[in-house]
């Protein structure tokens, strides 16, 4: 693998090695006010929350150009990013840029929530529950790529 995306990769695999522990504790929960009330389920929530939105930070700040810079469709990482998007739907990395849009709005409502607000917190928990077996599937698919196109 080339020099550059071997330590994303390694990076976001242990991110998602991290996140799905927490994915796997929410996923057998109730959610709800009374449970989220309990700092220990908090800090699972806050764990997840922050890993999540650094696999989604990594992937479309660093990977997708590094991978496309890897894999020789692009010269130079300084595409704007919807071109990068539209080139990964183009070779079918990503299923749609319309998918990566709403895994980045769902990042972004984590972000600008407040956490006083328990049911739009409980509401965004079951939000990013789902947009993170999406970002798993995207990531699984965009490994799979690199291994087949042989620059990892």
């Amino acid at each position: 693998m080339p020099t550059a995306l071997k330590p994303l990769f390694d990076y976001l695999d242990s991110l998602f090695k991290s996140c799905e522990i927490d994915y796997a504790l929410l996923k057998e929960q109730t959610l709800s006010d009374a449970w989220l009330s309990n700092y220990f389920n908090q800090r699972i929530v806050n764990s997840f929350l922050f890993n999540y939105i650094k696999i989604q930070d990594k992937l479309g700040a660093s990977l997708f150009r590094k991978l496309l810079f890897s894999l020789r469709e692009i010269n130079s990482e300084n595409l704007p990013m919807i071109d990068i998007l539209n080139l990964l739907e183009k070779l079918e990395i990503i299923p749609s840029v319309s998918v990566w849009d709403s895994l980045r709005e769902i990042r972004n409502v984590i972000a600008h929530e407040y956490p006083t607000e328990i049911e739009e917190r409980l509401e965004n928990i079951a939000l990013v529950l789902t947009g993170y077996e999406q970002i798993k599937l995207l990531y699984a698919n965009l490994k799979d790529y690199a291994q087949l196109k042989q620059v990892m």
